[in-house]
């Protein structure tokens, strides 16, 4: 009977977790739009991961990752749980501004309130540094909000929890979600970020969605084509 248990258990617990529901390819039409203005792009990492290397070269470039669009949902900040990266942070010298961050863009209004020319509110949730331990290399579940428990990827590492929110605009959780995003700091002297999975977990936020997932598995290897010679 403890066996039957056991094993009812592990069922339960597999299907639970999810294994990634998205995929993008580097250099994909579809990697395209997550990568937006991200300047240089996502390459193959030099050590054989299997996800994107950013690397930055010099002046002001950064990447921004987006991995949500809201332009055809009605979802609420207050419905979102959990947002979350699976990857490393490269190159660190203990500086904040090798760190990349989450931003939630809220809405327009058109009311006087917009804190952009695109969206109404901008909402950034930052790692302080000064609280966490920061290993080069070392693959974590960086996240905002609640640690994320549903998808497959988030599951054996370390988790450090982006616990600052700054604000751009007023912060209102009934504001209507945009877009989510994750990026990185254009003044940074160096940055150098890998990235295997994005994600969010979101409560229901209509009569006919229930609680939902976003995890978007990032592949930069590109695959060749195997060449086979005949006798």
């Amino acid at each position: 009977m403890l066996l039957k248990k056991i094993i009812h258990s592990i069922i339960i617990f597999s299907i639970y977790i999810m294994e990634s529901n998205f995929q993008v390819r580097r250099m994909s039409t579809a990697a395209a739009a997550v990568q937006a203005d991200s300047l240089p792009l996502a390459k193959v990492d030099p050590d054989g991961r299997s996800g994107w290397m950013y690397e930055k070269n010099n002046g002001d470039q950064k990447f921004n990752y987006y991995f949500y669009s809201g332009v055809y949902e009605n979802m609420m900040m207050k419905r979102i749980n959990s947002i979350y990266f699976v990857g490393s942070v490269d190159a660190w010298t203990d500086q904040q501004s090798e760190l990349p961050f989450f931003v939630v863009y809220t809405k327009m209004k058109m009311d006087g309130t917009d804190a952009g020319s695109w969206y109404h509110s901008k909402h950034v949730y930052a790692l302080h540094k000064d609280s966490q331990l920061v290993r080069p290399g070392e693959k974590c579940v960086f996240y905002a909000l609640d640690m994320p428990h549903t998808a497959e990827s988030v599951h054996g590492h370390r988790c450090m929890a982006f616990k600052t929110r700054i604000d751009d605009g007023q912060f209102n959780p009934d504001d209507e979600v945009l877009a989510v995003s994750l990026q990185s700091d254009s003044a940074a002297a160096q940055c150098s970020v890998y990235v295997e999975n994005l994600g969010m977990e979101m409560d229901s936020f209509g009569r006919r969605v229930g609680d939902s997932l976003i995890d978007m598995k990032l592949i930069g290897i590109t695959m060749t084509p195997r060449i086979t010679h005949e006798a």
